[in-house]
């Protein structure tokens, strides 16, 4: 089966889409509710179109480029988790052909083939997390596009804007999601190995990577909301805290194979024989690309199934050594069938109603009997990380993100932290307020004309608003 793609006659490339289509499209007709990362986009997306300015009438770190998505697709289809996963889709559908044209197009390999493609959408498709339209999904978009300007540096003899526009593709990655910055080490790496004068080349990229940011940092400063972007986006992601989304042993079962398939075409590229010069040294850029991968993964603040997309193209790349070793071509059929099998049983365990057996929890899915006592169509302010509370209702003042809020919350005895609340409640009022943090007492002593108005109902968490 696998050997029918070693071909780019256009069949394959339609029954490569339709294979993808077939694993993604009946799931998507099923899908019931999104997760909790979702609800936070189309939070924050819903309050840019009512609109609120990020960072400033808005306290989240999401980067830029990934706000701006959200806020078209609310302008368009509203808090919809359909239209999430749709963009996703397509996006992840994009990466995988251009990936595998970018291989196909520098003959990266002896022989052009879609066997890339197939891996990377085969390998995707095994969680719906990677389907989900997380700023990293939008950010790894750019980080792959600006691959054949970094390595064609030498072959073509072209320097100045190749290597520009490649550093300007990699600062729009980290404007999607900061922690992409870091891939600027595989195209210094890139640059190193392709190019005749490296200090030069080095220093057009890193002016290339900032461009981006010096023309955004200008709209901020003109727009007077520099200070709340530089705190709340460049500062707060380094955190050096690491939590798992999903408990450990359920994240190294979902990400068994896909980490199985990777270890043997690891081990495969390295018994193969030599190969040319070019081919040889862009070998060794995917091997930094995998360490750079490897290295996000494990250091992000939250360690979740969907950082684990970072490595699709490298299992694409390697994988193509994996399926050309010498052996029988029934052998090879037989191990992608295994691939694609697995990938399908993991991906259909609730509808197929395995999950027990192969004990993986989605404990990120959203459920209709979570909060049943929450208010319905209002506005409402969550003192707490549970956003939940959103679901049927509309986000009031810019404390969306919990982590960031406690900056005003977390010292109520200071004066300048007091003000900035009283600043953030006179524009906006909340209908409800949900006190998990128990903050509602102390902040009724220290700013009566405000909070002295939310009364308790029902339970003792939930307040409201009354004049």
């Amino acid at each position: 089966m696998v050997s029918y793609f070693k071909s780019i006659l256009p069949s394959r490339l339609f029954l490569l889409v339709l294979l993808f289509l077939a694993i993604q499209l009946p799931l998507y007709l099923l899908l019931t509710s999104g997760t909790i990362q979702e609800l936070l986009y189309m939070l924050i997306g819903e309050r840019m179109a009512d609109g609120y300015t990020m960072y400033e009438d808005i306290y989240d770190n999401t980067a830029p480029i990934s706000t701006l998505l959200y806020w078209l697709i609310d302008l368009i289809a509203g808090r919809s988790v359909f239209a999430y996963r749709l963009v996703a889709l397509s996006i992840l559908l994009l990466q995988a052909l251009t990936f595998n044209f970018i291989l196909n197009r520098y003959q990266v390999f002896a022989t052009k083939n879609y066997i890339p493609a197939l891996l990377y959408l085969v390998i995707g498709s095994i969680t719906y997390e990677f389907g989900m339209l997380t700023p990293l999904l939008i950010g790894h978009t750019f980080v792959i596009l600006s691959l054949p300007y970094l390595i064609t540096v030498s072959r073509e003899g072209i320097e100045n804007n190749r290597l520009f526009v490649g550093g300007f593709i990699l600062g729009l990655a980290a404007l999607s999601y900061l922690p992409l910055g870091l891939y600027l080490l595989v195209g210094m790496f890139a640059v190193i190995l392709f190019s005749s004068n490296t200090f030069r080349s080095i220093l057009l990229l890193l002016v290339g990577f900032l461009f981006p940011y010096a023309v955004l940092l200008t709209f901020y400063y003109y727009s007077g909301t520099l200070s709340a972007f530089t705190d709340i986006h460049l500062l707060s992601p380094w955190r050096f805290e690491v939590a798992f989304a999903l408990p450990p042993a359920d994240l190294a079962r979902l990400m068994l194979l896909p980490l199985i398939v990777l270890l043997f075409a690891l081990l495969s590229s390295l018994s193969l024989p030599q190969r040319l010069v070019f081919q040889v040294k862009f070998q060794q850029v995917m091997w930094i690309w995998l360490l750079v991968s490897v290295l996000l993964v494990i250091t992000r603040d939250e360690i979740s199934a969907n950082t684990f997309i970072l490595l699709l193209p490298v299992i694409a790349y390697f994988g193509v050594y994996l399926f050309s070793i010498n052996v029988k071509k029934w052998m090879l059929s037989l191990a992608f069938i295994l691939v694609l099998a697995g990938t399908l049983l993991i991906r259909y365990r609730s509808p197929l109603g395995i999950s027990s057996y192969i004990q993986l929890s989605d404990p990120q899915l959203l459920t209709e009997t979570y909060l049943l006592e929450a208010p319905d169509n209002t506005s409402i302010l969550v003192f707490g990380d549970d956003i939940r509370y959103y679901i049927q209702n509309k986000p009031a003042t810019p404390y969306l993100n919990w982590r960031l809020a406690q900056e005003n919350f977390s010292d109520l005895n200071e004066y300048d932290k007091v003000f900035e609340i009283y600043k953030n409640f006179e524009k906006e009022k909340p209908a409800y307020i949900v006190d998990e943090a128990g903050l509602i007492p102390d902040l009724k002593y220290k700013l009566p004309e405000v909070f002295g108005k939310y009364k308790p109902i029902g339970q003792s968490a939930l307040y409201k608003y009354e004049e």
